[in-house]
């Protein structure tokens, strides 16, 4: 049970905080308002592809079912519902038992798969989270965990050993002309969370977040995936061994508190209510014609209480209260539903300012309308059903929607689950203190980034002033040769015949040696650009001259004197005859692979497959087939 607590007195605080604190760690915390702001993107998010945004499942194991829900983040602030399912717990499959850990294992096997880039968000239970809302006095952020910290340790009396704490800041405000700040802090047994997550752990998969109904439908109007109307909500969640009533302002949680009335209390007023209520029939009597015993255990009530939801099955003549009307069942677990409704009113008398303008009836019997217009009306505020598979919502498309409004409103929770996110959704698992740590590292980063944007900014500066540097020389360069263009030198022709004699020369000399040793060069390129599985069955070349007309050439070029006419281009070409092996699919692209590969040659000028086909080859007693190839290389 939760209440708003206040720190009567700034100064017993402060001096707590003096004194007590000097043991705590002193390094600055970063925390910061989650709601109702937008989670803030991180320096590195422009960086993080779109496929990477991650998978949640939401995973509700109920009483009598296992709720499954998956959604995917298509954008930001935008989600989608990939799939759900409801799969009802075997009969005397108790928790903490290897049957009902195969179970999980099971279900969740076929819903997750591997669990790979999977988020996975589980409940804990309600009753073993103490959620509390304090007020501090404002005080500079280094102080702010202490002064947390030591006001939740006098309100909760927890140990840190056995205990699990952590907290959200909400918001400051002015008290009385005192500066304040609103804190929403809850504790949880340390053992307890271990054992839900050992439960997943024996199942397979690892949890991502573990949190508690309250916050998983604070998911649903922190994500605008049901409206607020900017109105202050009422959950109402009725169970089997009590109620809980959580207060939502703007989409924040404000408020949680426990109510002992719940299904079982509705059970002791219809087993109280029943014998007054029973109307004996001829099937009522004995053989000797006395009456039956018109009691009902709290079994049979309970039964008799879920006949209401339209989505049950219905009695049969064999259960007890069969023939009683809805209106004679809803009469006598009344008196329980009106001690319900006046301790959720003052719950509403505590608000303080706040009016709740609406309330959502979840839990048993959530499709029971009656039971659901009763409590609004007792209220005097309007009263529905949660619903997020509403088709209305503009998340739910693609899938099919529950048969029931029971299913859909039993998936409530399961969907805020699946909307979960660090940033917005308290989590036992990451807690404060994981969250520092992780502000520390996204500092460190930050530092880097900036080191490195420094680096650039410097090597983008050295850049500009070397390209400075280089346009001067150009300058001068430029000048110079301008005061050489205007310089009259005597050119000595005998020098100028000499010098190009030499060059015809040593061009003359350099053309004899490349024809000398092309075939050699020839076969020395073939050999290093064919791979292993291309093989040679003939190759033909081409390297000689044109009769006649290449050797008058070169003794006019020997003498000195200009030919006639210009010589020919010498015909060169090789031709390849060969194979190529490997996979059937594989062996046109072996082919084009090797072309281009020898189209990059500088010694070749153009390569051409002239034919090419698959041809069976039997080689060494072992059949197969390969790529037989007739290649055309102009050098």
């Amino acid at each position: 049970m939760a209440s708003n607590r206040e720190i009567s007195s700034t100064e017993k605080l402060l001096n707590v905080i003096r004194g007590k604190a000097k043991a705590a760690p002193k390094e600055e915390p970063s925390y910061k308002p989650v709601a109702p702001k937008k989670k803030k993107a991180s320096p590195f998010s422009s960086l993080a592809p779109a496929f990477q945004r991650p998978v949640t499942i939401g995973v509700d194991i109920g009483h009598q079912a296992l709720q499954l829900v998956k959604v995917e983040e298509t954008a930001a602030d935008q989600w989608r519902i990939i799939d759900f399912r409801r799969v009802p717990v075997p009969p005397a499959t108790a928790r903490g038992t290897r049957e009902f850990t195969g179970f999980l294992k099971s279900e969740l096997g076929k819903f997750c798969g591997p669990g790979k880039g999977l988020q996975i968000w589980s409940l804990m239970s309600s009753s073993k989270v103490d959620v509390r809302f304090i007020k501090i006095p404002r005080v500079p952020r280094k102080q702010l965990e202490n002064a947390i910290y030591w006001t939740a340790k006098r309100e909760l009396s927890f140990e840190d050993m056995d205990t699990i704490l952590d907290f959200e800041i909400l918001n400051d405000l002015v008290e009385q002309g005192v500066k304040k700040t609103s804190v929403m802090v809850y504790t949880a047994p340390r053992r307890e969370v271990e054992a839900v997550v050992e439960l997943f752990t024996d199942a397979g998969y690892q949890l991502s977040g573990l949190t508690i109904a309250s916050f998983a439908v604070q998911n649903l109007f922190r994500t605008k995936w049901m409206p607020t109307y900017g109105e202050t909500l009422a959950g109402l969640y009725i169970g089997r061994d009590g109620a809980r009533i959580d207060i939502y302002s703007r989409g924040s949680l404000i408020l949680t508190r426990d109510i002992k009335t719940g299904m079982n209390s509705m059970v002791e007023s219809l087993v109280e209510n029943y014998t007054d209520r029973r109307r004996p029939s001829a099937r009522d009597l004995r053989w000797g014609g006395a009456p039956m015993d018109f009691t009902i255990t709290p079994s049979q009530a309970h039964k008799l209480i879920m006949s209401l939801d339209p989505d049950a099955p219905a009695l049969t003549p064999d259960d007890a209260g069969h023939d009683f009307s809805e209106e004679d069942i809803f009469d006598m677990v009344r008196p329980a539903l009106d001690r319900l409704v006046r301790q959720v009113e003052r719950t509403f008398a505590n608000l303080g300012g706040e009016k709740v303008s609406r309330v959502y009836i979840s839990g048993v019997v959530n499709a029971y309308r009656p039971l659901i217009h009763y409590i609004g009306e007792q209220l005097g505020i309007e009263s529905g059903v949660m619903d997020p598979m509403d088709p209305s919502i503009p998340y739910l498309s693609g899938y099919t929607e529950p048969a029931t409004a029971s299913e859909k409103a039993s998936l409530a929770v399961a969907v805020g689950l699946a909307l979960s996110d660090n940033v917005r959704t308290p989590n036992l698992l990451f807690t404060y203190k994981e969250k520092e740590k992780m502000a520390t590292v996204s500092r460190v980063n930050r530092a880097i980034l900036l080191s490195l944007a420094g680096i650039i900014i410097t090597g983008l500066t050295v850049f500009a002033w070397q390209e400075r540097m280089a346009s001067k020389k150009k300058e001068a360069v430029a000048e110079l040769n301008q005061q050489l263009s205007s310089l009259n030198l005597m050119v000595d022709t005998k020098l100028v015949l000499q010098m190009a004699a030499k060059d015809r020369e040593e061009r003359r000399l350099k053309k004899e040696y490349g024809e000398r040793y092309l075939g050699m060069a020839v076969l020395s390129e073939l050999s290093a650009l064919t791979p292993e599985n291309v093989r040679f069955l003939k190759v033909r070349t081409s390297l000689g001259k044109p009769e006649g007309k290449a050797a008058p050439a070169a003794r006019a070029a020997e003498k000195g004197a200009a030919p006639a006419k210009p010589a020919e281009a010498a015909v060169k070409s090789l031709e390849i005859d060969g194979i190529v092996t490997g996979e059937r699919n594989m062996l046109e692209g072996y082919l084009s692979s090797y072309v281009l590969r020898l189209k990059g040659s500088p010694l070749v000028k153009e390569a051409t497959v002239q034919r090419s086909v698959v041809e069976a080859l039997q080689q060494n007693k072992a059949e197969g087939e390969v790529l037989h190839f007739v290649l055309n290389i102009k050098l």
